[in-house]
């Protein structure tokens, strides 16, 4: 089993991340690294730290769409080394994402491994990072009438009968799949850039025949947009918008589309006037720049971080 992470300039947290996973009780893995042409040093930290990771180095900032693909295709070809799983004569038999911003308990992949098969993909509990009983949006129902999940659990306490649960969506900020997935239903879709692109995965994996299973006996902390400024960054805000749309359009057919259009425009709307009302012009524009690209085609990487701030 191959652990897949992408790094982009996460210096700040990366040694955390690297600790936690000296203790993984798990025998059979490897950590599989993408750096986005980091400039803060991190990826040298990286090799230092964990001399045995798999280190891929980018030349530009592919964004996470890209940087899984790269991660993956090692993943899917790498020589068979003992005693490591592999899948048939190459490649490894499970890609475990895991953003680098979390920490991790030290028996998650054990309790990951026990719940999954060749057909089923697997999603930790996942807290918010020094912030535990409260959970983080990683796992749950997506309304796709709406576009947005379904009994946001973001910054609170589990629900009742929350470990029984049976999800329709993960995130890919800690999933465990099965490698044939990526041959059912393809890599990620790099016009995405970040955000979003992870539901459009899941949802073609699940279409392709494959389940989602919530291990919540399996832990993860996660330092919530660690590496995009945060969770209300007019970075994240700009991708999100505009990636919202995609995803609806892509998966839905035009009529239902429309509708969630109508939705979609007019609660926009409102928030738009809840931002000038405060002078938020940043985020007003970060909105405004999300819905215009989208219908301007301008997809994959348009902006960074800086050009927002």
């Amino acid at each position: 089993m191959a652990i897949l992470t992408v790094n982009y300039n996460g210096g700040g947290h990366i040694a955390e991340f690297l600790a936690s996973l000296t203790g993984v009780t798990y025998p059979n893995w490897a950590l599989v690294v993408v750096d986005n042409a980091s400039s803060d040093g991190s990826p040298d930290e990286i090799a230092s730290l964990f001399p045995t990771a798999v280190l891929i180095r980018n030349d530009e900032n592919l964004g996470i769409t890209g940087g899984h693909n790269a991660g993956i295709r090692h993943c899917l070809s790498a020589v068979r080394t003992p005693p490591l799983r592999m899948a048939e004569e190459h490649g490894f038999d499970y890609v475990l994402f895991l953003n680098n911003d979390t920490v991790v308990e030290p028996d998650f992949v054990d309790r990951l491994v026990r719940a999954g098969d060749d057909r089923t993909m697997v999603a930790p509990k996942t807290y918010l990072y020094g912030r535990r009983p409260l959970l983080d949006d990683t796992v749950g129902d997506f309304d796709w009438w709406r576009g947005v999940w379904r009994g946001w659990l973001y910054g609170k306490p589990e629900p009742p009968g929350f470990d029984r649960r049976q999800p329709n969506m993960a995130s890919l900020c800690c999933l465990l799949v099965p490698a044939a997935v990526f041959r059912d239903a393809g890599l990620m879709d790099e016009r995405f850039f970040m955000y979003y692109d992870d539901f459009d995965f899941v949802r073609r994996a699940k279409a392709a025949g494959y389940g989602l299973h919530l291990e919540a006996g399996a832990v993860i902390y996660h330092r919530k947009a660690a590496s995009s400024g945060g969770v209300d960054s007019p970075f994240k805000l700009y991708y999100a918008t505009r990636n919202r749309l995609h995803l609806m359009r892509k998966h839905l057919p035009l009529w239902r589309f429309g509708l969630f259009l109508v939705y979609f425009l007019g609660t926009r709307s409102v928030y738009l006037l809840s931002l000038a009302a405060r002078g938020r012009w940043v985020e007003w524009r970060a909105t405004v720049r999300g819905i215009a690209d989208y219908f301007r085609g301008r997809l994959g990487r348009t902006y960074q971080v800086a050009d927002f701030r």
